[in-house]
């Protein structure tokens, strides 16, 4: 029979070595770069004379923000199409979607973090005057870089800006 401690050696050494893995992957998972995100401050203001009705009185405008991973079919699509299925429109290039409603003269703050595969913001706006109104803006985003957006909605368009 054996004494007991014959063999500590080599458990000893095992369990040395599974230490030193364990620590070294922890190192390593703690050294890991994160993953990029860009962060996006958005502005969204309504002019006082904003979505205009029949009479010409200023109305509160729906406001779609889209993340997107290319800008091709938001820019290819028809308003009816992005605001009863944009789901089904966008596909695999929609990100994210954030909707909100201004009135005349409202600002709203709206912040972002999108992830790296977003390279563009996209802004519909629910014109009543569709035929006579740009109802959308595209700008490209600087992946992983801060930045601060002012989208203006004006009486018949909307325009994305870089804040400086």
């Amino acid at each position: 029979m054996r004494a007991l401690g014959t063999g500590h050696w080599f458990y000893g050494r095992r369990s040395l070595m599974a230490i030193g893995t364990l620590a070294a992957f922890t190192l390593m998972a703690g050294c890991a770069s994160k993953p990029v995100v860009t962060p996006v401050a958005l502005t969204l203001t309504a002019a006082a004379d904003a979505n205009p009705d029949a009479r010409g009185r200023a109305s509160p405008l729906t406001v779609r923000v889209y993340a997107l991973k290319s800008p091709g079919p938001f820019e290819a699509a028809d308003f009816f199409s992005l605001f009863d299925k944009d789901q089904a429109t966008l596909g695999a290039e929609l990100v994210q979607r954030e909707e909100l409603l201004l009135r005349p003269g409202e600002s709203r703050k709206l912040d972002m973090t999108l992830p790296p595969d977003a390279k563009a913001i996209g802004v519909l706006a629910a014109y009543r005057d569709l035929d006579r109104s740009r109802w959308r803006e595209v700008r490209t985003l600087e992946v992983g870089k801060p930045q601060a957006l002012t989208v203006n909605l004006g009486a018949r368009q909307v325009r994305i800006d870089l804040q400086k």
